[in-house]
Formats: C-alpha cells, structure tokens, sequence
C-alpha cells in the first residue's frame, strides 16, 4: 500500500503506537504531530491521502482541523479518533466531514 498518512495525538505512546501499527500494514506515516496546530501543517504542506486525528487535542481540535479541511476543500480525508463516549462529540465529528471511532 502507498497511501500516505498524517497521524495527530497529544499522547505520545498513542502517536508510536499508531505509527508502529500502520506502518507494519504497509501504510506510509509521512508526517506526525502532538498538537493540532502542527497537524495542520502538515496537512497543508504534505497533502496526506489520510490524517488521523485525536478529537482533543492543543491548540487545534480533531473537529476544527477536520472543519478547515473541509471550508478548504482539501481532498485529505478525516479520521477521528477519541477515548470520549459522549454523543456529542460524535454529532460535532459528523457535521465537520471527519470519521469517528473510539479506541
């Protein structure tokens, strides 16, 4: 697989551990941030195919990354990630054009 990913989390070993995991699929990290600011400049600047994103993170959100994507029309595609069970925060996920799942 050639897809080119950008991961984002503010928790390091869930960063390494997504990295690790994806990486040993075949996927292709080509960039990763701790806080949302960097993510979405990596976005910008990388163009990933994919960004995973923690939903909370410094900074920038998950959910306002993924509404800048989405206001800018840029082709990466969202995926929400989040330990949080509150239905709100899937609601918030879906309106900003990003995919959830929780861990």
């Amino acid at each position: 697989m050639n897809t080119n990913i950008v991961i984002a989390d503010d928790h390091p070993l869930m960063l390494r551990g997504l990295t690790d995991f994806l990486t040993n699929k075949g996927f292709n990290i080509i960039g990763s941030a701790e806080d949302g600011k960097a993510a979405y400049n990596l976005i910008i600047k990388l163009e990933p195919e994919i960004a995973i994103l923690d939903i909370r993170m410094p900074f920038k959100t998950g959910l306002e990354i993924a509404e800048a994507c989405k206001k800018h029309n840029l082709p990466t595609k969202i995926i929400l990630i989040t330990f949080d069970k509150e239905e709100e925060v899937y609601d918030q996920a879906i309106q900003s054009g990003g995919y959830t799942d929780i861990f």
